[in-house]
C-alpha cells in the first residue's frame, strides 16, 4: 500500500468519524430537547388542575354573588363587595391558567433553539405577572364577615382597630406580592417559593436545558 492509498483510506476513516460525531451531536440535540419538553410537563398538569379546580370554585362565587345581588344592594355590602372582588380577581387568574396552558402547548421544541427560548421567555413573563395580581384577593378575604348593619357604628374600638390591623396586613402583603415578584428578586425566600408556585420552576429547568444546546453548537 502507497503513500496515496494510505493518505485515502485515511480520509475516508476521518470522513466516517466526522459522520458519526455529527450524527451523535444531533441525537444528544434531540435527546436534550425532548427532555426540556418533558419538563414542562409539570407545568402543564399543575395548569390542568387549577382549571379542573378553578372553574366549580368561580361557579359557587358566581352563584353567591347572583344570589346576593337578588336580595340585596351592593351598596355598603361588605360582602358582597368582597366576594365581588374575589370572583373577578379569580376569574382573570382562571384565563391566566388557560392561556398558559395555550402558550405551553404552543412551543414546537422541534424548532430552532432561538424560537423556543424565546416562546419560553414570554410564557415565564406572563407567569410572573399573573402571580403579581393573585395577592390583590387577600384584603377580601377579611373583610367577608363584615355587616354594614354593626361595623363600624356598633362595634367597639377594640375590634375595629384589629379589623383595620388584619386588613392593613393582608393589604400590605398584597401590595408587597405585586412589586416585589420580580426576576431580580428570585432569591428572596419568599418570591422563590411564589416562583414554584407559578410554575417558573419548570419554565427556568427547560431553558437551562435548551442552553446546552446552544453550548454543543458553539
Amino acid at each position: 500500500m502507497n503513500d496515496q492509498e494510505i493518505l485515502a483510506l485515511w480520509k475516508s476513516q476521518d470522513q466516517k468519524i466526522e459522520q458519526v460525531l455529527a450524527m451523535n451531536s444531533i441525537l444528544l440535540k434531540e435527546q436534550i430537547s425532548q427532555k426540556a419538553k418533558k419538563t414542562l410537563y409539570g407545568l402543564k398538569a399543575e395548569k390542568i388542575t387549577g382549571i379542573i379546580v378553578g372553574l366549580p370554585y368561580l361557579l359557587i362565587l358566581g352563584t353567591i354573588l347572583g344570589i346576593g345581588f337578588q336580595v340585596s344592594s351592593l351598596s355598603g355590602n361588605y360582602f358582597l363587595i368582597s366576594i365581588g372582588m374575589i370572583f373577578l380577581i379569580n376569574l382573570k387568574i382562571f384565563a391566566d391558567y388557560i392561556r398558559h396552558l395555550i402558550l405551553s402547548y404552543q412551543i414546537d421544541f422541534s424548532g430552532a433553539v432561538s424560537d423556543i427560548q424565546k416562546q419560553l421567555i414570554d410564557l415565564r413573563i406572563s407567569l410572573i405577572r399573573s402571580v403579581r395580581y393573585i395577592g390583590f384577593q387577600l384584603p377580601f378575604y377579611s373583610t367577608l364577615h363584615l355587616d354594614s348593619s354593626w361595623f363600624p357604628s356598633q362595634a367597639n374600638t377594640l375590634w375595629i382597630l384589629i379589623q383595620i390591623l388584619i386588613t392593613g396586613l393582608f393589604t400590605f402583603a398584597a401590595i408587597w406580592i405585586f412589586l416585589n415578584f420580580k426576576p431580580e428578586n428570585s432569591n428572596h425566600w419568599i418570591i422563590k417559593k411564589l416562583f414554584f408556585i407559578a410554575g417558573l420552576k419548570e419554565v427556568d429547568q427547560s431553558l437551562a436545558q435548551l442552553e446546552e444546546i446552544k453550548n454543543l453548537s458553539n
